[in-house]
């Protein structure tokens, strides 16, 4: 066997166990997918949309059009096209693993560009300057972890401020609760059986140019006084079922 193609063993469990992380997203893909949630609007909004082929970059653009948003058109635009490239990337690598085209782009971003696909998605659809409030479904389960909604919120923001990626809230599949998930890459520290609900992007890319390097709480306050927690609870309601 060629030594430089060879993939080792543990390589190769990375891929398929971050891979299997997002085990309900394609449940929901498909279900967003089918002619009475299409109606509802629930594809457009909720997760990302697999038209039965690959999947469709969404089109946010109106985000860089929010001066109140707290984040610039040029950072906003910018970042956009890092989520473009993580669809593009995901479409490829699902059709070369479908072909067992196995090298070093297709186990990658099979995992890594899948979850920074679904996290973006998530990321810009919780953008809003509308008022919106917590469904009492989600409060409960908040706090049937945290205790009070300010204690969720203070792990939430304080997972934000020690990772250099994504401070996450999901359910966790396996015994029902909410938790905050910290990851410092998309794809490393990423659990299996747990369900996204709410993503808040960390990464240097989505404040500094705005924030500066020293700006990232400054990034986090703002940010997290845009979420739309009407999508959030919809959200929960959709996976909470699974």
């Amino acid at each position: 066997m060629d030594t430089e193609k060879a993939i080792t063993r543990r390589t190769f469990l990375t891929g398929i166990g971050v891979t299997a992380g997002a085990i309900g997203l394609g449940v929901l893909t498909s279900a967003c997918n089918d002619k009475k949630a299409s109606k509802q609007g629930i594809d457009k909004e909720l997760y990302p949309i697999y038209d039965g082929t690959q999947y469709i970059v969404k089109d946010f653009s109106h985000l860089t059009k929010n001066s109140a948003l707290g984040l610039s058109p040029e950072i906003i635009a910018n970042h956009l096209n890092l989520y473009k490239a993580y669809v593009e990337k995901v479409n490829k690598s699902e059709a070369m693993m479908a072909n067992n085209q196995i090298d070093d782009f297709s186990l990658k971003n099979l995992a890594f560009s899948l979850n920074g696909m679904a996290l973006h998605d998530i990321y810009f659809n919780n953008m809003s300057t509308e008022a919106s409030t917590r469904s009492a479904a989600l409060n409960k389960a908040i706090e049937a972890t945290f205790g009070s909604y300010e204690t969720y919120f203070k792990n939430l923001t304080d997972l934000a401020m020690k990772v250099e990626g994504w401070s996450i809230t999901a359910l966790n599949l396996l015994n029902g609760k909410i938790f905050n998930y910290a990851e410092d890459t998309h794809s490393s520290n990423f659990p299996n059986y747990i369900m996204p609900i709410l993503a808040l992007d960390v990464y240097d890319h989505a404040y500094v140019l705005d924030y500066g390097e020293e700006g990232k709480a400054e990034y986090i306050n703002a940010w997290t006084k845009s979420i739309n927690w009407d999508i959030v609870s919809r959200r929960f309601d959709a996976v909470k079922g699974l």
